[in-house]
Protein backbone atom coordinates (compact mmCIF):
# COMPACT_ATOMS: atom_id res chain seq x y z
CA UNK A 1 0.00 0.00 0.00
CA UNK A 2 2.89 2.03 0.47
CA UNK A 3 4.32 1.34 -2.12
CA UNK A 4 1.62 2.66 -4.42
CA UNK A 5 0.83 5.75 -2.48
CA UNK A 6 4.88 6.88 -3.57
CA UNK A 7 4.25 5.87 -7.00
CA UNK A 8 1.66 8.20 -7.06
CA UNK A 9 3.29 11.01 -5.52
CA UNK A 10 6.09 10.38 -7.62
CA UNK A 11 3.56 10.29 -10.99
CA UNK A 12 2.49 13.87 -10.00
CA UNK A 13 5.60 15.28 -9.12
CA UNK A 14 6.42 14.00 -12.98
CA UNK A 15 3.39 15.67 -13.86
CA UNK A 16 3.73 18.78 -12.13
CA UNK A 17 7.69 19.28 -13.42
CA UNK A 18 6.48 18.78 -17.20
CA UNK A 19 3.41 21.39 -17.01
CA UNK A 20 6.32 24.01 -15.26
CA UNK A 21 8.80 23.42 -18.09
CA UNK A 22 5.99 23.74 -20.87
CA UNK A 23 5.36 27.09 -18.78
CA UNK A 24 8.41 28.11 -18.83
CA UNK A 25 9.05 27.63 -23.08
CA UNK A 26 7.19 29.77 -25.25
CA UNK A 27 5.23 28.54 -27.72
CA UNK A 28 7.25 27.88 -31.29
CA UNK A 29 5.01 30.28 -32.92
CA UNK A 30 5.76 32.98 -30.55
CA UNK A 31 9.32 32.43 -31.38
CA UNK A 32 9.83 32.37 -34.92
CA UNK A 33 7.61 35.46 -35.44
CA UNK A 34 9.65 38.17 -36.18
CA UNK A 35 11.85 38.01 -39.23
CA UNK A 36 15.56 38.90 -38.41
CA UNK A 37 16.76 42.41 -39.57
CA UNK A 38 18.80 42.63 -42.42
CA UNK A 39 21.92 44.37 -42.33
CA UNK A 40 22.43 48.69 -42.66
CA UNK A 41 23.10 49.41 -45.87
CA UNK A 42 25.37 52.39 -46.77
CA UNK A 43 24.58 55.10 -48.93
CA UNK A 44 27.26 56.67 -51.62
CA UNK A 45 28.09 59.35 -48.76
CA UNK A 46 27.95 56.87 -46.70
CA UNK A 47 25.35 57.54 -44.43
CA UNK A 48 22.97 54.46 -43.02
CA UNK A 49 20.46 54.31 -45.30
CA UNK A 50 16.58 54.22 -43.85
CA UNK A 51 15.92 51.00 -42.19
CA UNK A 52 12.05 51.30 -42.26
CA UNK A 53 12.04 50.40 -45.79
CA UNK A 54 13.63 47.48 -44.83
CA UNK A 55 10.49 46.31 -42.47
CA UNK A 56 7.28 44.83 -43.77
CA UNK A 57 4.62 46.80 -44.30
CA UNK A 58 6.66 49.56 -44.78
CA UNK A 59 5.74 51.38 -47.56
CA UNK A 60 7.85 51.84 -50.73
CA UNK A 61 9.15 55.05 -51.65
CA UNK A 62 9.25 56.20 -55.60
CA UNK A 63 12.48 55.25 -57.20
CA UNK A 64 15.30 58.00 -58.30
CA UNK A 65 14.83 59.14 -62.08
CA UNK A 66 18.15 58.45 -63.44
CA UNK A 67 20.03 61.89 -64.97
CA UNK A 68 21.23 60.25 -68.09
CA UNK A 69 18.33 57.46 -68.73
CA UNK A 70 19.71 54.78 -71.34
CA UNK A 71 16.96 55.95 -73.91
CA UNK A 72 18.66 59.05 -74.88
CA UNK A 73 22.11 57.25 -76.02
CA UNK A 74 19.44 54.25 -77.47
CA UNK A 75 18.09 56.69 -79.94
CA UNK A 76 21.27 58.94 -80.03
CA UNK A 77 22.91 55.30 -81.55
CA UNK A 78 20.20 54.70 -84.32
CA UNK A 79 20.90 54.03 -87.32
CA UNK A 80 18.98 56.49 -89.99
CA UNK A 81 19.34 57.23 -93.77
CA UNK A 82 18.30 60.55 -94.94
CA UNK A 83 16.80 61.67 -98.09
CA UNK A 84 15.24 64.62 -99.29
CA UNK A 85 13.69 65.69 -102.66
CA UNK A 86 13.24 69.27 -103.94
CA UNK A 87 11.66 71.10 -106.54
CA UNK A 88 13.55 74.72 -107.16
CA UNK A 89 12.75 77.34 -109.71
CA UNK A 90 16.22 78.63 -110.40
CA UNK A 91 17.29 81.57 -113.21
CA UNK A 92 19.58 79.57 -114.52
CA UNK A 93 19.45 75.79 -114.11
CA UNK A 94 23.12 75.33 -115.88
CA UNK A 95 24.49 78.08 -112.83
CA UNK A 96 22.73 76.41 -110.25
CA UNK A 97 24.26 73.12 -111.01
CA UNK A 98 27.37 74.97 -110.51
CA UNK A 99 26.74 76.17 -107.38
CA UNK A 100 25.38 73.33 -106.19
CA UNK A 101 28.50 71.01 -106.97
CA UNK A 102 30.71 73.94 -105.13
CA UNK A 103 28.85 73.72 -102.22
CA UNK A 104 28.92 70.08 -102.22
CA UNK A 105 32.28 69.68 -102.61
CA UNK A 106 32.70 72.25 -99.92
CA UNK A 107 30.54 70.39 -97.93
CA UNK A 108 32.62 66.75 -98.48
CA UNK A 109 30.20 65.28 -100.41
CA UNK A 110 29.91 65.17 -104.45
CA UNK A 111 27.11 65.12 -107.52
CA UNK A 112 26.41 61.36 -108.09
CA UNK A 113 23.80 61.81 -110.92
CA UNK A 114 22.95 64.65 -112.83
CA UNK A 115 20.52 64.75 -116.39
CA UNK A 116 19.75 67.68 -118.11
CA UNK A 117 16.77 68.11 -120.37
CA UNK A 118 17.49 71.02 -123.08
CA UNK A 119 13.70 72.43 -123.66
CA UNK A 120 14.53 74.95 -126.02
CA UNK A 121 17.42 76.87 -127.96
CA UNK A 122 18.26 78.62 -123.88
CA UNK A 123 16.80 77.15 -121.61
CA UNK A 124 17.45 73.56 -119.85
CA UNK A 125 16.19 71.66 -116.88
CA UNK A 126 18.57 70.03 -114.65
CA UNK A 127 17.89 66.68 -112.45
CA UNK A 128 20.83 66.03 -110.15
CA UNK A 129 21.47 63.97 -107.19
CA UNK A 130 23.62 64.82 -104.56
CA UNK A 131 25.56 62.74 -101.61
CA UNK A 132 27.11 64.58 -98.18
CA UNK A 133 27.61 63.23 -95.12
CA UNK A 134 24.78 62.53 -93.03
CA UNK A 135 26.14 65.33 -90.05
CA UNK A 136 26.07 67.78 -93.03
CA UNK A 137 22.84 66.69 -94.43
CA UNK A 138 21.30 69.72 -92.47
CA UNK A 139 23.43 72.87 -93.97
CA UNK A 140 23.60 71.40 -97.39
CA UNK A 141 19.78 71.66 -97.53
CA UNK A 142 20.15 74.80 -96.46
CA UNK A 143 22.51 76.32 -98.88
CA UNK A 144 20.95 74.54 -101.59
CA UNK A 145 17.97 76.37 -101.01
CA UNK A 146 19.64 79.56 -101.16
CA UNK A 147 20.43 78.88 -105.08
CA UNK A 148 17.09 79.07 -106.18
CA UNK A 149 14.35 81.72 -106.07
CA UNK A 150 11.58 79.72 -104.58
CA UNK A 151 11.10 76.41 -103.35
CA UNK A 152 8.15 74.73 -105.05
CA UNK A 153 8.00 71.02 -103.00
CA UNK A 154 10.38 69.66 -100.33
CA UNK A 155 9.91 66.39 -99.24
CA UNK A 156 12.55 65.00 -96.44
CA UNK A 157 12.58 61.43 -95.17
CA UNK A 158 14.47 59.18 -92.79
CA UNK A 159 14.49 55.46 -93.01
CA UNK A 160 15.24 53.60 -89.21
CA UNK A 161 17.69 50.30 -90.40
CA UNK A 162 18.74 49.79 -86.96
CA UNK A 163 16.82 46.56 -86.69
CA UNK A 164 18.04 45.41 -90.15
CA UNK A 165 21.51 46.12 -89.21
CA UNK A 166 20.80 44.21 -85.65
CA UNK A 167 19.71 41.33 -87.45
CA UNK A 168 22.46 41.14 -89.76
CA UNK A 169 25.06 41.48 -86.82
CA UNK A 170 23.27 38.59 -85.16
CA UNK A 171 22.95 36.50 -88.42
CA UNK A 172 26.79 36.77 -89.54
CA UNK A 173 27.93 36.08 -85.80
CA UNK A 174 25.98 32.47 -86.33
CA UNK A 175 27.39 31.75 -89.49
CA UNK A 176 30.87 32.62 -88.75
CA UNK A 177 30.60 30.51 -86.33
CA UNK A 178 29.36 27.71 -87.87
CA UNK A 179 31.74 28.14 -90.55
CA UNK A 180 35.09 27.90 -87.77
CA UNK A 181 33.29 24.61 -86.92
CA UNK A 182 33.01 22.81 -90.86
CA UNK A 183 36.69 24.39 -90.94
CA UNK A 184 37.01 22.19 -88.15
CA UNK A 185 35.36 19.22 -89.29
CA UNK A 186 37.10 19.19 -92.20
CA UNK A 187 40.36 18.98 -90.89
CA UNK A 188 39.14 16.25 -88.58
CA UNK A 189 37.92 14.24 -91.74
CA UNK A 190 40.97 14.83 -93.78
CA UNK A 191 42.89 13.53 -90.58
CA UNK A 192 40.59 10.69 -89.66
CA UNK A 193 38.73 9.03 -92.70
CA UNK A 194 40.26 10.96 -95.54
CA UNK A 195 37.25 9.65 -97.95
CA UNK A 196 36.39 11.77 -100.76
CA UNK A 197 32.87 11.80 -100.17
CA UNK A 198 32.83 13.08 -96.76
CA UNK A 199 35.29 16.12 -97.57
CA UNK A 200 32.85 16.82 -100.44
CA UNK A 201 30.02 17.01 -98.57
CA UNK A 202 31.71 19.41 -96.37
CA UNK A 203 33.32 21.50 -98.47
CA UNK A 204 29.57 22.19 -99.79
CA UNK A 205 28.34 23.53 -96.76
CA UNK A 206 31.45 25.35 -96.13
CA UNK A 207 30.69 27.08 -99.79
CA UNK A 208 27.25 27.68 -98.97
CA UNK A 209 28.40 29.03 -95.46
CA UNK A 210 30.78 31.12 -96.89
CA UNK A 211 28.43 32.90 -99.77
CA UNK A 212 25.46 33.92 -97.27
CA UNK A 213 28.19 35.46 -95.53
CA UNK A 214 29.38 37.60 -97.75
CA UNK A 215 26.34 38.60 -98.62
CA UNK A 216 25.21 39.39 -95.19
CA UNK A 217 28.71 41.47 -95.28
CA UNK A 218 27.82 43.28 -98.85
CA UNK A 219 24.20 43.93 -96.91
CA UNK A 220 25.69 45.77 -94.07
CA UNK A 221 28.63 47.94 -95.93
CA UNK A 222 25.11 48.97 -98.16
CA UNK A 223 23.57 49.93 -94.80
CA UNK A 224 26.46 51.97 -93.35
CA UNK A 225 26.93 54.10 -96.32
CA UNK A 226 23.57 54.59 -97.01
CA UNK A 227 23.83 55.77 -93.54
CA UNK A 228 26.81 58.29 -93.94
CA UNK A 229 26.24 59.69 -96.33
CA UNK A 230 22.58 61.45 -97.37
CA UNK A 231 21.06 61.83 -100.33
CA UNK A 232 19.43 64.76 -102.02
CA UNK A 233 17.46 64.41 -105.11
CA UNK A 234 17.35 68.12 -106.85
CA UNK A 235 14.61 69.02 -109.35
CA UNK A 236 15.86 72.39 -111.20
CA UNK A 237 13.31 74.33 -113.14
CA UNK A 238 14.00 77.41 -114.82
CA UNK A 239 12.07 80.39 -114.25
CA UNK A 240 10.58 81.51 -117.10
CA UNK A 241 9.13 77.74 -117.64
CA UNK A 242 7.83 78.12 -113.91
CA UNK A 243 6.11 81.52 -115.12
CA UNK A 244 2.31 81.75 -115.07
CA UNK A 245 0.50 81.71 -118.49
CA UNK A 246 -1.12 85.13 -117.72
CA UNK A 247 0.86 87.74 -116.10
CA UNK A 248 -1.69 90.72 -114.28
CA UNK A 249 1.12 93.09 -115.58
CA UNK A 250 1.51 94.41 -119.38
CA UNK A 251 5.13 94.92 -120.89
CA UNK A 252 4.92 96.68 -124.18
CA UNK A 253 8.24 96.44 -124.58
CA UNK A 254 8.40 92.69 -123.95
CA UNK A 255 5.33 92.69 -126.43
CA UNK A 256 7.56 94.55 -128.85
CA UNK A 257 10.27 92.23 -128.67
CA UNK A 258 8.40 89.18 -129.18
CA UNK A 259 6.69 90.49 -132.36
CA UNK A 260 9.88 91.28 -133.70
CA UNK A 261 11.19 88.42 -132.69
CA UNK A 262 8.66 87.01 -134.62
CA UNK A 263 9.08 89.14 -138.11
CA UNK A 264 12.73 88.42 -137.95
CA UNK A 265 11.47 84.39 -137.77
CA UNK A 266 8.94 85.04 -140.74
CA UNK A 267 11.49 87.08 -142.81
CA UNK A 268 14.07 84.22 -142.27
CA UNK A 269 11.65 81.67 -143.44
CA UNK A 270 10.79 83.64 -146.41
CA UNK A 271 14.63 84.03 -147.61
CA UNK A 272 15.05 80.65 -147.06
CA UNK A 273 12.64 79.41 -149.51
CA UNK A 274 13.69 82.22 -151.78
CA UNK A 275 17.52 80.16 -151.70
CA UNK A 276 15.77 76.76 -152.32
CA UNK A 277 13.88 78.26 -155.44
CA UNK A 278 17.06 80.05 -156.71
CA UNK A 279 19.57 77.03 -156.12
CA UNK A 280 17.24 73.75 -156.21
CA UNK A 281 13.98 74.82 -159.06
CA UNK A 282 16.28 77.22 -161.00
CA UNK A 283 18.80 74.48 -162.28
CA UNK A 284 15.67 71.87 -162.65
CA UNK A 285 14.00 74.47 -164.89
CA UNK A 286 17.28 74.93 -166.86
CA UNK A 287 17.72 70.97 -166.91
CA UNK A 288 14.29 69.87 -167.40
CA UNK A 289 11.94 72.19 -168.11
CA UNK A 290 13.67 74.12 -170.45
CA UNK A 291 15.05 70.94 -172.74
CA UNK A 292 11.22 69.86 -172.85
CA UNK A 293 9.82 72.79 -174.15
CA UNK A 294 12.32 72.81 -177.02
CA UNK A 295 11.51 69.66 -178.05
CA UNK A 296 7.35 70.36 -177.69
CA UNK A 297 8.08 73.53 -179.91
CA UNK A 298 9.94 72.05 -182.86
CA UNK A 299 7.48 69.01 -183.11
CA UNK A 300 4.55 72.02 -183.31
CA UNK A 301 6.77 73.43 -186.46
CA UNK A 302 6.92 69.90 -188.16
CA UNK A 303 3.24 69.41 -188.33
CA UNK A 304 2.16 73.27 -189.81
CA UNK A 305 1.41 72.33 -193.20
CA UNK A 306 3.11 73.95 -195.65
CA UNK A 307 1.59 76.87 -198.08
CA UNK A 308 1.99 76.21 -201.80
CA UNK A 309 4.32 78.16 -203.74
CA UNK A 310 2.10 80.96 -205.61
CA UNK A 311 2.78 81.47 -209.78
CA UNK A 312 2.93 84.55 -211.03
Amino acid sequence: MKQKVVLMLGLCLLLSAAACGAAATPPASSRGSLPPQPPVSQSQDGSAADQTKSLPGAPAQAPVPNANPAGTAAVADRMIIRTANLSLTVKDAEAALETIKGTAAALGGFVSNSQLTRLNKDQVRVTVTVRVAADKFDEALKQIKQAGIRVNSEQIGGQDVTEEYTDLGARLRNLEATEKELLALMTTVREKTGRAEDILAVQRELTNVRGQIEQLKGRMQYLDRSVSLATLTLDLVPDSLDAPVASDVWDPLRVARDATRSLVVAMQGLINVAIYLVIFLLPVVLIVVLPIALLIRWLRRGRRPQRPATTT
